[in-house]
């Protein structure tokens, strides 16, 4: 991420990839099975790709200044029931500031369980957490059912 009227590096986006030998830069659908119940390795890489992105911008905050880091969780991911504590724990434990974090869901995920993604959404906020819908448009639900209201 960019400030376009100075120049200057603000933030990034952390997106998984496996550098195969072989085949080079694989994007996680040909590398993860798509259904979770055939892995159960989603929520452990979901988790270690926060980590990894937080740790990664902290580190970087020394030679540019606070970054903003997106990272994109996935549908499993965001439905877990303690993946605010989850976030919250990795936020401490790294010293970043949680105003500096945007979680990415698609639209379909926001609506899967809209009672869960509501809550969710509400303690994101409280803890000073950005979510963005990724992908809007795409589906088909009505995100009326996802206000924020205190």
């Amino acid at each position: 991420m960019t400030n376009l009227l100075t120049g200057a590096v603000v933030g990034a986006e952390a997106l998984i990839r496996w550098n195969h030998p072989e085949k080079g830069l694989i994007p996680p659908d040909d590398f993860i099975p798509p259904s979770p119940r055939n892995c159960g390795l989603i929520l452990p890489i979901g988790e270690w790709v926060l980590r990894t992105a937080v740790k990664q911008m902290k580190e970087w905050h020394g030679e540019h200044g606070p970054l903003r880091v997106a990272v994109n969780l996935s549908a499993r991911q965001f439905q877990q029931r303690d993946l605010t504590a989850v976030i919250e724990r990795i936020l401490t434990e790294s010293s970043y500031p949680p105003e500096l974090l945007d979680v990415e869901i698609t639209e379909s995920t926001a609506m899967q369980n809209a009672d869960v993604s509501l809550a969710v959404m509400k303690r994101l906020r409280q803890i000073g957490v950005r979510i963005s819908i990724d992908d809007f448009g795409t589906g088909y639900s009505s995100l009326s059912y996802l206000k924020l209201s205190d």
